[in-house]
């Protein structure tokens, strides 16, 4: 229920800056790899990852953004379970320099961004468990190469998340992981 909550605000908060400002809508999908990093190595290894962005373009330098991501990394201990599932899903901010190529229809776009958002752990094979969220934010750098109406981006996101172990019964303890993307950004307008 709060996952489904957080995401409807994402959505609602979107919708509300497209309406009120002359912007350009995104859709960014994107796969990659999750990578557990620190103490989150020895409790997850590292797996694939796909997802997709909403954003909107509020000028050329800043880009207002939600992100839901989904990674199945397997426990490092196999007696907890199979593939643990991960829902990421947050809101946040890009800051744009343009560099317009020799021709004014190709661009390069390198991007910083920060965010906030949550995280949910589930065990889709252990009914004895209910799923964990977390409060997460991230830092991330990027580019883009723009060409007209279409971008292809990479991106790499450090995440810290709060958490209290795959089962929940442990102490809480911030953790650190990255994930790394691909994907093409499609502006609609």
């Amino acid at each position: 229920m709060r996952r489904t909550l957080i995401l409807l605000a994402a959505v609602l908060a979107l919708q509300a800056t497209i309406v009120q400002a002359q912007v350009t809508p995104e859709v960014r999908p994107f796969a990659g790899a999750y990578i557990p990093t620190g103490d989150q190595a020895d409790v997850l290894k590292s797996s694939f990852l796909v997802g997709i962005q909403a954003a909107v373009e509020v000028n050329e330098a800043l880009h207002l953004l939600g992100t839901f991501g989904y990674a199945t990394p397997r426990p490092d201990r196999p007696a907890i379970g199979n593939d643990v599932h991960i829902y990421q899903y947050d809101v946040g901010a890009e800051l744009f320099r343009i560099i317009p190529f020799s021709d004014d229809r190709w661009s390069f776009r390198p991007f910083a961004g920060a965010g906030l958002g949550a995280r949910t752990h589930d065990f889709k094979d252990r009914s004895d468990t209910d799923a964990q969220t977390y409060f997460a934010g991230y830092g991330a750098l990027g580019a883009e190469i723009q060409h007209r109406r279409v971008a292809l981006r990479i991106e790499a996101r450090d995440y810290v998340t709060r958490f209290k172990g795959l089962l929940g019964n442990e102490a809480a303890v911030a953790r650190n992981d990255v994930m790394l993307g691909a994907g093409v950004a499609f502006h609609v307008w």
